[in-house]
C-alpha cells in the first residue's frame, strides 16, 4: 500500500456517519446508522493468524473493515478492534467481536479489499455498551437518506 493510501486509512479517528452504497447488487441489511472511523483492526480467519487493516465504517450490529484478505461470504472471524481514546489520560480499548463475513469488494481506489462483517458475538458484553456509549455520546448520527438524480423526479 502506497503513503497515499496509508494517510486515507489513517484518517481520523473521530467517527462521522457513513451514508455511502454498497457493493453493487448487495442488499442493505443495516439496522441502524454507521460511523465511518478508521480505527486498527486485526482480523483472524477461524482462529488462524492475524491480519491487519482499518475499520472504515462501525455500528453495533456491523463493520467495513479494509485489508489485503479476500474474504469469502460467510467465512467466520474474530476481530480485535483498536479504539483510540478521546483524551490523553485513558488506554486505547481493544473490542474482540465474533462475526461473519457478509461480502467483500475490491477497492481499486485504496488498493485493498472492503469486507462487510455481521457481528455476531461481542467477547466482553460490557465492550458492546461502550460502543454504544461511544458513538451515541461523542458523534452525531445523520439518518440514511436517499440520493436522486434530477431526472427521477415525477412531474
Amino acid at each position: 500500500m502506497g503513503k497515499a493510501e496509508n494517510d486515507q486509512l489513517r484518517a481520523s479517528s473521530r467517527a462521522r456517519p457513513d451514508n455511502s452504497m454498497l457493493p453493487q447488487g448487495s442488499k442493505d441489511l443495516r439496522r441502524e446508522t454507521r460511523y465511518m472511523v478508521s480505527w486498527r483492526v486485526a482480523v483472524s480467519v477461524n482462529g488462524q493468524e492475524w491480519h491487519y487493516g482499518r475499520v472504515k465504517d462501525i455500528s453495533l450490529h456491523g463493520a467495513a473493515i479494509l485489508n489485503e484478505l479476500n474474504l469469502k461470504p460467510g467465512t467466520r472471524v474474530t476481530l480485535s478492534i483498536h479504539m483510540p481514546t478521546l483524551n490523553r489520560l485513558c488506554e486505547p480499548k481493544v473490542l474482540i467481536v465474533h462475526g461473519t463475513i457478509a461480502y467483500t469488494a475490491h477497492d481499486t481506489s485504496l488498493m485493498c479489499f472492503r469486507s462487510g462483517i455481521s457481528f455476531a458475538k461481542f467477547e466482553q458484553e460490557s465492550d458492546k455498551a461502550y460502543l454504544e456509549e461511544r458513538l451515541a455520546s461523542n458523534h452525531v448520527k445523520v439518518p440514511d437518506y436517499v440520493c436522486r438524480r434530477g431526472t427521477d423526479r415525477v412531474m
